[in-house]
């Protein structure tokens, strides 16, 4: 097996400018979810659970990071973990598979929390209008932390079928058969 092609955001792009991007996704997602649940249902807002928003805002990140490692459990006794700290005090968790995933199973790993989690949210945005708020709040967070492994999953779809990928210090490797 030979090395297609390393992908590796942070150093092509840059974290900040990976940052800012998500952080405008984060800012038109809300935009356009917001303005449309408001029209539906224009009933007044409850701000009574805030604490409960609090931690859902909390708990978005490691669930997002859960939902990762469900289609690759087969593979969890190789996976290590490890934690960054960015801005000072933003942490990053990265979960690296030290054996190569098919590339079909991978992308699926990649969108599974936006799907899960997205799917969740939208249940409460509608089921609960005088929370919506809060609920469009978390989707747009959520839908922040997922634009990264969306394009990821854009230049992993450009590979070729029976590719690989195995995760290593600068990034993603695409192994394919010589």
């Amino acid at each position: 097996m030979h090395c297609w092609k390393t992908i590796n955001l942070e150093k092509q792009f840059g974290f900040y400018r990976v940052f800012l991007l998500s952080s405008i996704i984060m800012m038109m997602v809300f935009s356009l979810i917001y303005v449309p649940i408001n029209l539906l249902f224009p009933n007044v807002f409850y701000d009574n659970h805030f604490m409960g928003f609090l931690v859902g805002l909390l708990s978005i990140y490691p669930l997002h990071k859960f939902f990762h490692m469900v289609p690759i459990l087969p593979f969890v006794r190789k996976m290590k973990c490890r934690c960054d700290r960015k801005l000072f005090l933003l942490p990053i968790v990265s979960l690296r598979v030290d054996q190569p995933i098919s590339k079909y199973r991978y992308m699926v790993a990649l969108v599974a929390p936006f799907f899960i989690l997205n799917g969740i949210l939208l249940y409460g945005c509608f089921h609960f209008p005088h929370y919506s708020h809060y609920f469009t709040m978390l989707l747009a967070f959520h839908t922040g932390i997922c634009s990264i492994d969306f394009i990821y999953a854009g230049q992993l779809m450009h590979s070729p079928k029976n590719a690989l990928i195995e995760e290593n210090e600068d990034g993603y490797e695409i192994l394919i058969y010589q």
